[in-house]
Parts: C-alpha cells; sequence; structure tokens
C-alpha cells in the first residue's frame, strides 16, 4: 500500500513541478525535492503582491480558521489579495512528512497551526476572485482530493451540464457529432478525430467556421463549456484531433522532432482537411491548442498562412519564431493564466510577436494556471469573436 501511494504521490508532484517551475523553490526532504512558493517579502507587499507568494497566518486568522466549519478534509478562506488554505488532519493522516502540500495551480505546504489543523496563506494580486482546484497531496491510504475555489461573480458562474445532455440538446437542434479514425502512417500513430458540425454545417460548410484542435481529448468539455454561457454552434465545425499516446510533444513541438511534427501538420492541412471539407470551401480556418498544443497552433498558422486564418493560441508551451510571415489579416486569440508564469511569459511573448507580424491580437489573462480554468475564458472569446 506505502509503495502504491508513494508511487502516486512522486507522479503527481513531478507534474506539479512541471506547471511551477518557473516560480517554485525546492525543500530538501531527504529523499526528495517539493516544489514551494516563495515566502512573501517586503517587495512582494510593496508591489502589491503582483508575483504569487505564501505566508504564516496571523493570530487574528489562526482563530478565524479554527472556527471555519470543514465540510471535508480541505477548505479555504479568501482575504483581500489573497487565500487561506486549510487542512484538517490528524498526523497519522499523513503520508511521508508531517505537513500536507498543495500542488497544481497553487504549490506549496501547509503549517500546523492547532491541534489535528494546517494552513497558509497564499498572497497574489487578485487571487481571492480566482478559479482555481488546488490539490491536496500526502494524504495517507487515500487519493489526493481537490479543492474547488471559485471567487469569481456569481454573475461570472455557470453550471455546466454532462457531455450526453449537451449533446442531445444540440443534436435536437439539428447538430451532428461522429467520431473519425485515421490509420497510422510513418511518423504518425493513428488517430481519432471528433467531429462537431452546427446545424447549419452538416450539408454545407460553404457559410461555416472551422476550428482544428490538436488537443481534441477536451474538445467536448470546452464546448459543454461554451455552452453554458449560451455561445452559438450553428455555424461552426469543431475538430479535435486526439493526443498523441507515445509523441505528443514530437507532433506538437517543431524542434523537438522535426519528422513527426512534420507528419502531423502535413495530416492536419491535407489528409483531416480533405476528409472534413471534402473539396468545399469554408467562410474559414482556425487552428487551436492549449500548451504544446498552443504553440503547434501558432506554428501551424505561420507555416500554412493560405490555409488558415486564425489562432487560439491557449498557455503556449515552449516556441521559437521560424520565419517572418506575413500575418495581416489573420486574427490570434492568445491567453494563459496568471499562476502558470512560464506560460504566461510565453504567451506575452507571442503577443508581441503576432502583433509585430500585422495580426490582429486578443489577450485572455486569468488568475488561474495551466488547467481548463484557464483555457476555457480563453476559448469562449474565441468563439465569441467568431459570432
Amino acid at each position: 500500500m506505502k509503495i502504491e501511494f508513494l508511487r502516486r504521490l512522486i507522479l503527481s508532484l513531478l507534474g506539479t513541478m512541471l506547471l511551477q517551475i518557473s516560480i517554485v523553490q525546492a525543500e530538501d526532504l531527504s529523499w526528495m525535492k517539493l516544489p514551494v512558493l516563495p515566502q512573501c517579502t517586503v517587495q512582494h507587499r510593496e508591489e502589491a503582491y503582483i508575483r504569487i507568494c505564501s505566508e504564516l497566518l496571523d493570530r487574528r486568522e489562526i482563530e478565524e480558521v479554527k472556527a471555519m466549519n470543514f465540510s471535508g478534509v480541505a477548505s479555504y478562506m479568501p482575504i483581500h489579495n489573497g487565500l487561506i488554505l486549510a487542512a484538517k488532519l490528524k498526523k497519522s493522516e499523513l503520508g511521508f512528512y508531517d505537513r500536507p502540500a498543495f500542488g497544481g495551480e497553487i504549490s506549496t505546504f501547509l503549517e500546523l497551526i492547532d491541534s489535528d489543523l494546517f494552513a497558509i496563506k497564499i498572497r497574489f494580486n487578485g487571487i481571492e476572485r480566482a478559479k482555481l482546484n488546488p490539490i491536496l497531496f500526502n494524504l495517507a491510504g487515500r487519493d489526493p482530493i481537490t479543492l474547488n475555489i471559485d471567487g469569481r461573480e456569481a454573475s461570472e458562474r455557470t453550471v455546466v451540464e454532462d457531455w450526453d445532455v449537451v449533446l442531445k440538446k444540440m443534436q435536437i437542434n439539428g447538430a451532428k457529432h461522429e467520431v473519425l479514425n485515421f490509420p497510422a502512417k510513418k511518423y504518425l500513430e493513428s488517430k481519432d478525430v471528433i467531429v462537431f458540425r452546427g446545424r447549419n454545417c452538416v450539408t454545407s460548410i460553404a457559410s461555416c467556421k472551422l476550428i482544428y484542435n490538436a488537443d481534441g481529448n477536451q474538445l467536448r468539455s470546452f464546448i459543454a463549456n461554451a455552452y453554458a454561457v449560451n455561445i452559438g454552434f450553428d455555424d461552426l465545425v469543431l475538430i479535435g484531433i486526439s493526443s498523441s499516446n507515445k509523441n505528443r510533444i514530437g507532433e506538437l513541438l517543431k524542434g523537438r522532432d522535426p519528422d513527426i511534427f512534420g507528419a502531423f501538420l502535413d495530416f492536419v492541412v491535407n489528409d483531416l482537411r480533405q476528409a472534413i471539407e471534402n473539396g468545399d470551401v469554408p467562410k474559414s480556418r482556425y487552428v487551436a491548442g492549449y500548451s504544446n498544443g498552443g504553440a503547434w497552433a501558432f506554428d501551424a498558422l505561420l507555416f500554412h498562412p493560405e490555409i488558415f486564418d486564425g489562432a487560439i493560441v491557449m498557455s503556449p508551451a515552449t516556441w521559437e519564431l521560424q520565419s517572418n510571415v506575413n500575418l495581416r489579416q489573420k486574427s490570434i486569440v492568445i491567453g494563459a493564466g496568471e499562476l502558470e508564469q512560464g506560460f504566461f511569459k510565453m504567451a506575452q511573448r507571442m503577443t508581441t510577436i503576432a502583433r509585430d507580424l500585422g495580426a490582429d491580437v486578443k489577450m485572455v489573462y486569468s488568475k488561474s494556471g495551466h488547467s481548463m480554468n484557464t483555457w476555457v475564458p480563453i476559448w469562449n472569446m474565441a468563439l465569441k469573436s467568431l459570432q
């Protein structure tokens, strides 16, 4: 049991380290290094907490946490420019260290503030209004616990229905949904591709806008989230390409493996496009993706401006400009979460480059990390701009 728990913990924390590597420091626990946020300083306070940090609770805050009503193991309390994260645990319920830790969008240890009660204060400008899902780790004999933090205004919150419910409503309205399969070829694995056609795009795509998504595994979730805020789909064709099980980075990042990258891009612009469009010419075409897929979406536009009219670039990963291409008349939506600082900086850099190349660029930045909490607002903004 302990070996399996340790394996899950290490895998989870390795993922956390990749997401937070640009802002974390390391604390030596003798058997592994765990990422933690830097401690708040006078400079953090003077800069109005434009950089994320953590600090201990004061006496009043400790009493407030002790008085909190815990419905489960983890809870939180918003404060101005901050959040207090708390966990109610016996030491016997901890795994391999004497403190629990949060990972994911927020990476930090909690400190013991009272018997069986741990807490820490996170400081970041406006974070109390964020939508976050930090994950509580280091629990013995149980899986990590996800905490749902939603500080948005009531008017900004949406209830996302189950995909099957959303799809049934859309199909009643005339939409079509199918999954296509493409066999493997040299440098390319077999691909499952989700195709969603709005009701005006079932028999002809001449008046339709097409979006080719490199991260097709989340396409259904993107659609359900957009449906929840009443975004129309009648004139859209959304194509979601399944991610590679072995070569996702090679497929999406030009500098990792040019042969695999070229094979995937060729598949999208030739094989897949022919299968979807069948020789018809749509009103416009866009490419989309998040993380490595965000970098790919921008590259796909740069390599094929004659095909694509724009891109939806979400939390772009490592990327370098290959050539100066004229992007006039192209529309790009770029965004990232302010808590994923490496991706955030890359999105800002891409914005500058895209504008220098002549593109019309819209930006969407949120108080979130490398997750759907960041990508959904970017996706929704892009779809709204296509209405």
